[in-house]
C-alpha cells in the first residue's frame, strides 16, 4: 500500500524539473508476513500506531496480528567535514510524537516520490530491474534549506554534509524470507569536500506491544521493553518484557548486514563488515565495528541521557558503552558489560524499560566527493518458540528463546550475501553459482511461484432439519508448474499443499502460523512427497469466473465447517529439492495467497427464514474478543439487500443496520482486531457488535428484530436473548 506512487524502473528514473517540491510520502511493505512503513524522508515506522491501531502498520509481525515492534527508526550519518566540524545528519530522533515536518532532528528532505517495482510477473509493477517481490525506492537529501513544496525551514542547515541518499527496500514472500525487510542506502557525497571518520547507524525506538489488546497508553505503553544485542549477527533486538496484555510473544530486531565503500588507496570498492576486520587492520585501517548504544527516553544521567548536540550524537555512533578503554582490565570490562546487558534485558519487567537504541557501523575512513557509501540494514520479526508463549514466557530472553529470531536473522544475512557464502565480499572459487563472473547478492534458491487461489462458498441443506452445512471449494491455477529456479535453472515443481486453520485460532493473533496441513498432492514416480498424483483434484477442463480471467485447473472441497467462525486457507507449491547436493525442498509462502473465510448462509431470495446466532447470546461468547467493543452476533439468511432493526420489548429502536451482500465484509471492531482485509463472507450474514446506535452497551434480556428485504419490501420478524 502506497500513497501516490507510480511504478517505474529505477534505472530510468530522471528527476523532473521541480523535484524540489516533492511531497512527503510513505508506503507499507506487506508482501510477506511483516508490515513495515517506509518513507521518502529517511525514517521508518508510524509513530502514532498505538493511537490509531486500525491504520497502516509500523513494524507489525506477524502481519494482521496487532503486534507492533517499532515507534520510529531513522538513518544517522556522522562524519568530520573538511572544515573540521563534526556533524551528524539524522532521519529520526527521540521525540514524543515522532516525525513532524521541519521538526528538530528530521534533517533529510524528500527529493523523489516512492517508486514501486516487483519481480513478480503478475504484479503491475513488474520489471526485470527489480530485486525482490516488492521494492520501494526513494531519494532524500540533507541539502535543502526548506522542506520541499513548503516554506518550512529545515533544521540545522549549518550542519549539512552534502549527502544524497538513494534508499531501496526489498521484501520477498518466500517462507524463509517473509519475516524480514532489507533496506539498502546508497549515500552519495555531493559536496566538494571529503568526509572523514564516517559512521552510519540506524536509530531505533523498538517497542513490542499488541496494540489491539493493550489498555496501556503514554509512558506505561513504552516502558515494558526488554532489549539485547546479538554480537555475532550485529543485530539489536527488543521484546515485550512486562506488558500484561493478551498477545503472542515476539521479537523485533534491526541489524547491520554490511557495507561497501570506495577505498582511495586501492581505487576500488571493498566490503565493510566485522567479518573482514583482519584485512582492514592489515591495511593500516581501524577495524570495522558495530557496537550498539541505548539511552533512556527521558531522565537518566551521563551516558543514558538523550543526545542533543551533534557532538553527543557522534559520540554515541563512535564510542561503545561500556567503553573498554575506561577499564583497567578486560575482566572488569566484561563484568560491567554483562551487568549492563542484563539491565536492559530486564528493566521492562519493572516498568523501567523505555530505552532508545542505535546500531552504528564504522569507521569508514573517508568518502570522497562523488563517491558512494552503500550501507545495508535489516528489519526482522520473529516468534518466540511455543514453550515461551503465554504470560510466563513474556519476560524470558535466553539463547533458546531466541533460536527462531537467530534463524530469521541468518536468512536475512544469507539473502543479502547471495553468492558471498563466506561473507568476505569477494567472489571466491565455487561461489559463482550462475556462472556470470561477478558476485551477485540477493541470489537465493526459490520455490515455485505462488499459485493463484480462489475460494467459493457452497452450502448443503439437510432435507430433514433444513440446516445448512458450511462448505468451501478451493480452485487454483497451474502457473507454479512452469516455474524455473533462477539459481539452478531447473523446472523442479513437485506438488501442492493445502493448509487450514481451526475455529478459534484467530484469537491467538497468528492464524497463519496456526494453519495446519490438510492435504498434499504431488508428482508420482520419484523419491519426493507422497507420490499420490493430482487426479483427485485435477479438472478435465479449466473453469473461469465472471470478471476473473484466470483459468483454474484444480478443485478441492472442504466440508463440515462451522458457520460464523473464521478459517484461513492457504495453498502452496513446493519443489523437489536435491538431497544429493544438500538442496532442501523449498515451498512457496503460506501468506501470499491466504484467504480468511467465514462459512455461513448465502444471500436469500426470501424463501428462507431469517435468524440470529448464537441465540441465546452469552456475553464473552467463544469467538468474542476481550472487550465489550469486540463482541459479535450474526444475523443469517439475509436477503441480498436488507434493513435490520433491533428493538426492545417496549418497541424502542436499539440498532439499525444496512446489509448489502455485494459489498459487506464486516464493519465492526471484531473484524479489525481478529481478521484482515483478505476475507470473504458468505453474503447472507451480517455481524452486530451488540452496541446501540449511540455505541452504548445494551442490557441483557429479550430483544425483537425485523429484517426488511429492500428489493421486495417483505419483512420478517424474530427475537433473541442476550444473557449477561
Amino acid at each position: 500500500m502506497v500513497r501516490s506512487v507510480t511504478a517505474v524502473c529505477w534505472f530510468l528514473l530522471v528527476l523532473p524539473r521541480g523535484a524540489e517540491a516533492q511531497s512527503f510520502e510513505d508506503a507499507v511493505v506487506n508482501i510477506g508476513n511483516i508490515g513495515l512503513t517506509v518513507t521518502n524522508a529517511g525514517f521508518f515506522g508510524r509513530a502514532n500506531v498505538r493511537n490509531a491501531p486500525t491504520g497502516p502498520p509500523s513494524m507489525e509481525y506477524p502481519l494482521d496480528s496487532g503486534v507492533e515492534h517499532l515507534f520510529e527508526s531513522g538513518l544517522w550519518i556522522g562524519a568530520r567535514r573538511s572544515d573540521g566540524i563534526t556533524t551528524v545528519r539524522t532521519g529520526a530522533v527521540t521525540v514524543s510524537n515522532g516525525y513532524r515536518p521541519g521538526a528538530t532532528g528530521y534533517e533529510f528532505a524528500q527529493s523523489t516520490p516512492i517508486f514501486r517495482r516487483s519481480t513478480l510477473p503478475e504484479s503491475d509493477a513488474f520489471t526485470s530491474a527489480a530485486v525482490s517481490h516488492l521494492d520501494y525506492l526513494a531519494t532524500f537529501v540533507d541539502t535543502s534549506a526548506v522542506l520541499p513544496g513548503t516554506s518550512i525551514q529545515m533544521p540545522d542547515v549549518e550542519g549539512q554534509l552534502g549527502a544524497k541518499v538513494n534508499m531501496e527496500s526489498y521484501a520477498w514472500n518466500f517462507p524463509f524470507t517473509e519475516y524480514f525487510v532489507i533496506v539498502n542506502f546508497d549515500i552519495i557525497n555531493i559536496s566538494d569536500a571529503a568526509w572523514d571518520s564516517v559512521y552510519v547507524g540506524m536509530y531505533h525506538d523498538i517497542v513490542t506491544r499488541n496494540i489491539n489488546t493493550t489498555t496501556e497508553s503514554g509512558g506505561a505503553y513504552f516502558n515494558k521493553g526488554g532489549y539485547g544485542f546479538l554480537d555475532s549477527l550485529t543485530t539489536s533486538y527488543g521484546f515485550n518484557s512486562g506488558g500484561a496484555e493478551e498477545t503472542i510473544n515476539t521479537y523485533g530486531a534491526i541489524g547491520f548486514l554490511g557495507a561497501e565503500w570506495k577505498d582511495p588507496r586501492r581505487g576500488s570498492r571493498r566490503f565493510f563488515h566485522p567479518s573482514v576486520a583482519g584485512e582492514y587492520v592489515a591495511d593500516g585501517y581501524a577495524p570495522p565495528v558495530v557496537k550498539p548504544r541505548w539511552w533512556l527516553f527521558s531522565g537518566g544521567a551521563n551516558q543514558f541521557t538523550t543526545p542533543s548536540s551533534d557532538q553527543d550524537k557522534y559520540e554515541r555512533l563512535t564510542t561503545p558503552y561500556p567503553n573498554p578503554a575506561s577499564f583497567a582490565s578486560n575482566q572488569e570490562y566484561e563484568t560491567e558489560r554483562a551487568a549492563w546487558r542484563e539491565r536492559i534485558r530486564t528493566d521492562g519487567q519493572s516498568a523501567a524499560g523505555n530505552w532508545i537504541g542505535l546500531t552504528p557501523s564504522g569507521p569508514y575512513p573517508t568518502v570522497l566527493p562523488g563517491d558512494t557509501l552503500r550501507v545495508t540494514f535489516s528489519f526482522v520479526g520473529a516468534l518466540k518458540p511455543d514453550e515461551y508463549q503465554g504470560a510466563g514466557g513474556k519476560p524470558v530472553d535466553n539463547e533458546d528463546s531466541r533460536r527462531i529470531l537467530v534463524g530469521n536473522i541468518e536468512w536475512a544475512r544469507r539473502t543479502f550475501a547471495g553468492e558471498d557464502s563466506n561473507y568476505n565480499g569477494r567472489l571466491d572459487s565455487g561461489e559463482d553459482v550462475n556462472n556470470n563472473g561477478s558476485l551477485d547478492r540477493y541470489l537465493i534458491p526459490e520455490p515455485p511461484s505462488t499459485p493463484r487461489l480462489r475460494v467459493e462458498f457452497e452450502n448443503d441443506t439437510d432435507a430433514v432439519t433444513g440446516q445448512q452445512d458450511g462448505r468451501v471449494v478451493l480452485f487454483w491455477d497451474r502457473s507454479a508448474e512452469e516455474f524455473i529456479d533462477p539459481v539452478t535453472g531447473i523446472a523442479d515443481f513437485e506438488g501442492y499443499r493445502i493448509y487450514r486453520s481451526n475455529p478459534g485460532d484467530d484469537r491467538g493473533g497468528n492464524i497463519a502460523g496456526q494453519a495446519s496441513l490438510v492435504a498434499q498432492f504431488d508428482r508420482p514416480g520419484n523419491r519426493s512427497g507422497f507420490n499420490n498424483g493430482f487426479n483427485e483434484v485435477a479438472l478435465s477442463e479449466p473453469v473461469t469466473f465472471p470478471g476473473d480471467p484466470t483459468e483454474y485447473w484444480y478443485r478441492f472441497e472442504v466440508e463440515n465447517l462451522l458457520n460464523g467462525w473464521q478459517y484461513l486457507f492457504a495453498l502452496t507449491a513446493f519443489d523437489e529439492g536435491d538431497p544429493e547436493v544438500g538442496l532442501p525442498s523449498f515451498e512457496s509462502s503460506r501468506v501470499a495467497n491466504a484467504i480468511r473465510v467465514f462459512p455461513g448462509t448465502p444471500a436469500s431470495d426470501g424463501s428462507r427464514e431469517v435468524g440470529v446466532y448464537p441465540n441465546p447470546y452469552r456475553v464473552n461468547a467463544a469467538w468474542d474478543g476481550g472487550t465489550n467493543r469486540t463482541r459479535r452476533l450474526n444475523f443469517f439468511n439475509l436477503p441480498q439487500r436488507a434493513e435490520i432493526r433491533v428493538y426492545t420489548l417496549a418497541g424502542e429502536i436499539v440498532k439499525e443496520l444496512t446489509h448489502d451482500a455485494d459489498t459487506y465484509t464486516g464493519d465492526i471492531r471484531w473484524y479489525d482486531q481478529f481478521s484482515a482485509e483478505n476475507r470473504q463472507l458468505p453474503g447472507g450474514e451480517h455481524s452486530w457488535d451488540i452496541l446501540s446506535d449511540n455505541s452504548l452497551n445494551i442490557a441483557g434480556g429479550l430483544y425483537l428484530y425485523t429484517v426488511k428485504d429492500l428489493d421486495s419490501g417483505d419483512i420478517q420478524r424474530g427475537k433473541f436473548v442476550i444473557i449477561k
